[in-house]
């Protein structure tokens, strides 16, 4: 059977959890470019004012800053939590995010401030003894065995045969192992991957006590399994690509979410409360029905409300499958004005742009649409467009600096103009000329 695979910088025991279960692997012409070099800057100030004007949904949300201090937003937690990801998946140490020195605790620090998205593992209402936390939170060494990789972020929670070990959040059940008999129980394990990737691990499972099957949806709350006398705990600790993340409690208040060495942590784990399912289903049926009136800027919006929670129900997975439906068709909006701007329409192109960017007003819409603005500005086709019509608005403006006879305006012009073209152009050929010309009569003037 293939079990569990572990980072492949860690051999032997990893922590406390049993090397059986551990050990096993799972799976333009060249003058046109000159020009647009030159001068494609100061005709793209409509565009560049599109990629920094306006205000996007989530700015728009944001609390404003006062005197007093305030909770961070949603979107500043997930911005830290983003950060934390980063610093945790560079390596597996003991300088990670809330790491500290055994005898303190662990996790409690700005650094590690995020949205909480995990349950505690047992049914509601009951509570069980933390045996070690983080970094062998208050115990150490010797006999502290979460001071390794892909164990640092794990607990041990005080759990035995005959009481019951709960999903701490809904997701895919990717392992399932429970065959090990007496002697050997700490080799079995169940793992639960959720919507981001991340992967809960519930190590030290009682022989022949899963409830569930590989491929099965569980939600949060759910009993999955029961404890083992042989260990004695569950080893629980999150997964992502093999490395151990932090993750906070939900249903647990008390240092930042993350129980310490010796608490006895109470369960609120009722699974998803039928208010959020009911908001849900709300959402994704005023989604379906701007769909379907092909609005689909707005179904984009009640699609994204109705997944900002993970919940494994019909909606949810629906909606997240009608977000990708809502992001093609935006696509084709920002290919039409990509295409208007390189048929030389740029008017329509920057109108078809604003829209696109006040209608759209989730960030990742908003990231992809800023993403075609700069692309198209390095499209050698637009840029020729450019080119153009910054040496035509230029022709322009020196032909009326000519009739009000401001030769010194006329002149700057035409001499920058000369920095588009080539000596063998008849355009360069035309403007010396034009040059001589005003120079002779700037004389005569003057």
């Amino acid at each position: 059977m293939n079990l569990l695979a572990c980072n492949p910088l860690v051999s032997g025991r990893i922590g406390n959890i049993a090397p059986g279960w551990a050990r096993k692997s799972a799976p333009m012409n060249e003058r046109k470019l000159v020009a647009a070099a030159a001068l494609v800057g100061l005709m793209l100030y409509g565009v560049a004012g599109l990629l920094t004007g306006g205000t996007t949904e989530a700015q728009a949300k944001s609390p404003k800053t006062t005197g007093k201090a305030c909770a961070p937003s949603q979107a500043e937690l997930e911005k830290r939590y983003e950060e934390t990801e980063k610093l945790v998946s560079a390596g597996s140490t003991d300088k990670r995010p809330g790491i500290k020195p055994w005898t303190d605790i662990q996790g409690a620090a700005e650094d590690l401030t995020w949205p909480a998205k995990y349950y505690l593992p047992w049914p509601a209402g009951e509570s069980h003894k933390v045996y070690q936390s983080w970094n062998g939170n208050r115990i150490g060494p010797p006999r502290a065995t979460h001071m390794q990789a892909q164990n640092y972020y794990a607990w041990d929670f005080n759990i035995v045969r005959g009481e019951y070990i709960c999903a701490a959040r809904d997701g895919t059940v990717t392992l399932a192992h429970d065959a090990e008999p007496a002697g050997k129980e700490n080799d079995n394990c169940l793992r639960i991957r959720h919507a981001d990737g991340e992967e809960s691990v519930y190590a030290h499972i009682g022989s022949g006590t899963s409830l569930v099957k590989v491929g099965d949806k569980v939600l949060a709350g759910q009993k999955i399994c029961q404890g083992s006398n042989e260990s004695q705990h569950l080893h629980f600790v999150i997964w992502k690509n093999m490395v151990d993340y932090p993750c906070r409690f939900i249903d647990y208040a008390a240092t930042n979410g993350v129980p310490q060495y010796g608490a006895s942590p109470v369960s609120g784990n009722k699974g998803t409360p039928q208010e959020v399912i009911e908001q849900i289903k709300s959402d994704f049926a005023k989604g379906e029905a701007a769909f379907k009136a092909g609005k689909f800027d707005e179904a984009l919006r009640f699609f994204r409300l109705a997944t900002q929670r993970e919940v494994l129900i019909e909606a949810y997975e629906n909606a997240l499958a009608r977000i990708e439906e809502c992001k093609a068709e935006m696509e084709k909006e920002i290919s039409a004005a990509i295409e208007e701007a390189r048929k030389g329409d740029y008017p329509g192109a920057d109108k078809r742009f604003k829209e696109l960017k006040k209608r759209y007003g989730d960030k990742e819409a908003q990231d992809r649409i800023e993403k075609a603005l700069l692309d198209l500005k390095n499209d050698p086709a637009f840029k020729e467009w450019a080119a153009k019509q910054i040496a035509q608005r230029a022709w322009m403006d020196a032909k009326a600096a000519e009739e009000k006879e401001d030769w010194d305006k006329a002149l700057r012009i035409y001499r920058d103009l000369l920095k588009v073209y080539k000596k063998e152009d008849a355009e360069y050929k035309d403007l010396k000329k034009k040059i001589q010309e005003i120079e002779i009569k700037k004389g005569l003037k003057d």
